[in-house]
């Protein structure tokens, strides 16, 4: 379920951490991108905006890199940045088959030793941030499913959709207030950032365990 808090419910959060319920030391501009940058930070922590989405990538024939940035994510997700893959499924025939995960170096080992070797894909591995390897090279075209982490769009206005679901939303508010006293370099921002990390292991533990 969707979380309920606007971007001013957050910031009023972030206040009363900050005990400036007025407005004097922090705006609202800077506390929302504290705020967003604290979203992003718990989504890359705990995965909470984890999405299977079907049929999204063609794996062409010969070809094996595919980068992220350039797969168009699905109209309801627009917006979104991938920043992780959990698994890849290939669709053969009436069956459903899923790709084993090998690291970068065993993967270029394993499956990159013959250039022009192509058959049905088994495997895939990341390189760097933003590209994904699928080996062997596929011998045709195979419909894939993707099991990824997403970041969702900035909060802009109370209008704007809260994707993160509960609990996730709690650790928010701990990591936009130490990062709105980092500056200051205040001591508070040690337990605030502690909290911040505290409350998404909560989270964490409330949900399903992470799993390749």
């Amino acid at each position: 379920m969707p979380g309920t808090l606007t971007l001013q419910g957050y910031i009023t959060q972030v206040r009363r951490l900050l005990h400036d319920l007025n407005g004097q030391y922090w705006s609202d501009t800077e506390l929302t991108d504290y705020i967003n940058d604290a979203r992003n930070r718990v989504c890359k922590d705990t995965r909470c905006l984890r999405q299977q989405i079907v049929n999204f990538v063609t794996l062409t024939q010969g070809t094996e890199q595919y980068q992220l940035a350039s797969l168009p994510l699905p109209t309801a997700l627009t917006g979104y940045t991938i920043i992780d893959v959990m698994g890849i499924n290939i669709l053969w025939g009436s069956t459903r088959i899923k790709l084993a995960y090998l690291p970068w170096t065993r993967f270029d080992v394993q499956f990159r030793y013959w250039t022009n070797m192509q058959s049905r894909p088994v495997c895939y591995s990341r390189l760097g941030a933003l590209s994904v390897y699928i080996g062997p090279q596929p011998d045709t075209s195979y419909q894939s499913d993707w099991d990824v982490a997403l970041v969702p769009p900035a909060l802009t206005s109370d209008s704007s959709p809260e994707p993160i679901p509960e609990p996730f939303t709690t650790p928010v508010k701990y990591y936009a207030a130490y990062l709105a006293k980092f500056r200051e370099q205040f001591c508070p921002l040690v337990r605030w950032r502690g909290r911040s990390c505290r409350t998404s292991e909560a989270a964490i533990g409330c949900s399903a365990p992470v799993h390749r």
